[in-house]
């Protein structure tokens, strides 16, 4: 009575499988996977998070301060890269 076809046949190769298809339950797998999918719920979730009325005071409120963020986090990020290393990927 053999083992059904599929199933490992050591205790290695079932390490080896399960540690493999652990790596494709990660979010930026399932994403590479279904990428239309993908882009689909964000455009939704961004259609609904941003037609709330909280959401567009926040916004409001906060833009100054998210935008200085952004500007003193890229400032930081193009200080952080010595020179000529701009343009290498």
């Amino acid at each position: 009575m053999g083992r059904p076809e599929g199933h490992p046949q050591s205790l290695e190769e079932a390490k080896a499988r399960f540690l493999e298809e652990m790596g494709k339950l990660t979010p930026s797998a399932w994403i590479r996977e279904h990428p239309e999918m993908a882009i689909g719920g964000a455009i939704i979730a961004g259609v609904l998070i941003g037609s709330s009325e909280e959401t567009m005071e926040a916004v409001a409120r906060n833009g100054p301060r998210g935008i200085r963020l952004a500007h003193a986090f890229l400032a930081g990020i193009r200080e952080g890269i010595p020179q000529g290393e701009e343009t290498k990927a």
